[in-house]
């Protein structure tokens, strides 16, 4: 069992106070934990995204402090000198989560909730599990509010099956998922739900409208953002209420298969990635915003690369003018664009592209059920067809698409003429 070292540095700020205080890990390292103080009868263990703490987080943490929801917040990078950015804490071991929770469980009476984002909800599924196994004390933990889970065990790359990570069906104490709508996770966030209930977890869902993912958290937000920011703190207690209502974690951990952690690994590739198993693409057809409905098929004999991409994601938006350039240099040998957007409306469309003069067709998927049908898990996805309509390439993320080394990799789809055949356009 690990021990909670007080630091003895109590000092007031303007508003509540913040203690600073060491968890020792079973492996004898030391978690630096600031905590805003509050009397209340709720603490929040909030691991933070593996961008690490920011200032709008710990303003977050400083109102549900001033509503008497006290908020630990561990620097999980600067207890192994782990520099911040994704995928930085895919190798943190969740025992060392585990000791997190049993010093805020046993410090003293308050009822514990675990607050997770993006991967890192994965490996606070993964610590509670080790935790219910060295443990029979689970009441205290109430359950784990979920900003934007990311369970799967890497991003697929558009047309691939979603492989999750174990921890999602061998989970079984109460989750709150806030899910932003302006997110790629949005449009699966139901089959994410699925797999958590298969281990006994129940799941609320919470829809945040018109916000993106870290919407509370990024330098960088709306008007709509910061509105939303400043119903978070009432919405969390909300969400806490819902959560106390199942009477804490169960004693007894779900059965785990394979390695019980195995977070999502980057790409060593940066261009296109071969589509392992070439198939033929779904079926595409969708109203156009200038020049009615587009029919996949009536582009066989072309080479098409289909973009799913949405006017609120900064690196779709980014890659739109490499696009561009793509398209002027490769349309006449044969190569056709097809924009996919995701979940607009026309009116916002319209309004986008204003200062965006493009000459590709934009699809409109405003239900998302062509994102579902062709396997998208994330903006943006892009995949590559050949001119029998098979899937040849798929990427997820974005890069510069007039370079180079991308022309050189489609030029032998342009250059096999074999398979081209007459279109009517």
């Amino acid at each position: 069992m690990s021990r909670l070292l007080v630091l003895l540095t109590l000092f007031l700020v303007a508003g509540p106070s913040l203690a600073e205080y060491t968890v020792e890990t079973p492996d004898g390292d030391e978690i630096p934990v600031t905590i805003h103080a509050a009397d209340g009868a709720a603490r929040i263990v909030w691991l933070s995204s593996e961008f690490g703490n920011s200032p709008r987080r710990s303003a977050l943490a400083t109102a549900l402090s001033q509503r008497g929801v006290e908020v630990w917040m561990p620097d999980l990078h600067a207890a192994w000198f782990l520099p911040v950015g994704r995928y930085s804490l895919n190798d943190v071991d969740p025992a060392a989560i585990a000791a997190l929770i049993t010093d805020a469980v046993h410090k003293d009476e308050k009822a514990v909730y675990l607050m997770g984002e993006g991967r890192t909800v994965a490996l606070a599924l993964n610590a509670v599990h080790d935790w219910q196994e060295h443990t029979d004390d689970t009441g205290k933990l109430r359950g784990l509010m979920a900003f934007s889970p990311r369970l799967f065990v890497r991003t697929p790359q558009g047309g691939e099956a979603a492989e999750y990570l174990p921890i999602a069906t061998a989970s079984n104490l109460p989750i709150y998922i806030l899910q932003p709508e302006d997110s790629g996770g949005y449009w699966r966030i139901a089959q994410d739900i699925a797999q958590l209930e298969q281990g006994g977890s129940p799941v609320f869902l919470h829809r945040l409208p018109k916000v993106s993912d870290g919407y509370y958290a990024r330098p960088d937000y709306t008007d709509a953002e910061a509105a939303a920011t400043e119903k978070l703190p009432a919405q969390l207690v909300q969400a806490m209420q819902m959560l106390d209502g199942y009477g804490g974690t169960p004693v007894t951990p779900v059965a785990l298969g394979t390695e019980p952690y195995g977070p999502e690994q980057p790409s060593n590739s940066e261009l296109l990635r071969p589509f392992p198993d070439p198939k033929q693409a779904p079926e595409l057809t969708l109203p156009t915003l200038r020049a009615g409905d587009m029919d996949l098929a009536q582009l066989r004999g072309q080479v098409v690369l289909v973009n799913f991409w949405a006017t609120w994601c900064p690196p779709c938006v980014e890659e739109i003018p490499s696009l561009q350039r793509l398209y002027r240099q490769l349309h006449g040998e044969g190569l056709e664009i097809l924009a996919v957007d995701v979940g607009d409306s026309v009116a916002v469309m319209e309004d986008f592209l204003k200062d965006k003069p493009i000459e590709f067709p934009v699809l409109m998927d405003q239900d998302g059920e062509a994102l579902r049908r062709w396997g998208v898990y994330a903006f943006p996805t892009t995949l590559v067809l050949d001119r029998q309509h098979r899937i040849r390439y798929a990427v997820f993320g974005a890069f510069d698409w007039s370079s180079q080394e991308v022309i050189e990799t489609l030029r032998p789809l342009l250059d096999d003429t074999s398979a081209a055949v007459a279109t009517d356009r």
